[in-house]
């Protein structure tokens, strides 16, 4: 059977994020339970968690954020703002609109049982 193109072409696994009401009890847990070393941190909103090849992301919205949800997978894309533009074409749930960070761009979709999937973009080009 002939494999279909996919309409995002996904490049790797960036990261998985976990939301926290408590980003010190989060970190403290992961830290400690499974030794596993700090990477970058985000000023008390965002902490990562050096796994290559897969990192382990926290965040810690406020109550109401776009931010919080599920756990979540990102996948590397070429595109993050494109790619959104396709699955909003395609009827797929947008949780939060592309944007740009310091370091990359990412927006928040929704599976159709509610997953959130994170689409993300490096500044620097990497991916995973």
């Amino acid at each position: 059977m002939p494999k279909k193109k996919a309409v995002i072409k996904v490049r790797a696994v960036d990261f998985i994020v976990c939301t926290t009401d408590n980003m010190t009890r989060a970190k403290k847990f992961y830290s400690q339970l499974f030794g596993l070393k700090r990477g970058h941190e985000y000023a008390s909103f965002w902490a990562e968690f050096a796994t290559k090849p897969v990192t382990l992301a926290l965040c810690a919205p406020d109550k109401r954020s776009k931010w919080r949800g599920k756990t979540a997978i990102a996948f590397a894309v070429d595109d993050v703002y494109k790619a959104v533009e396709q699955l909003r074409r395609r009827g797929v749930k947008i949780l939060l609109p592309a944007t740009t960070t310091s370091v990359c761009h990412m927006a928040f979709i929704a599976d159709p049982d509610g997953n959130r999937i994170c689409l993300h973009q490096r500044k620097d080009g990497t991916a995973g």
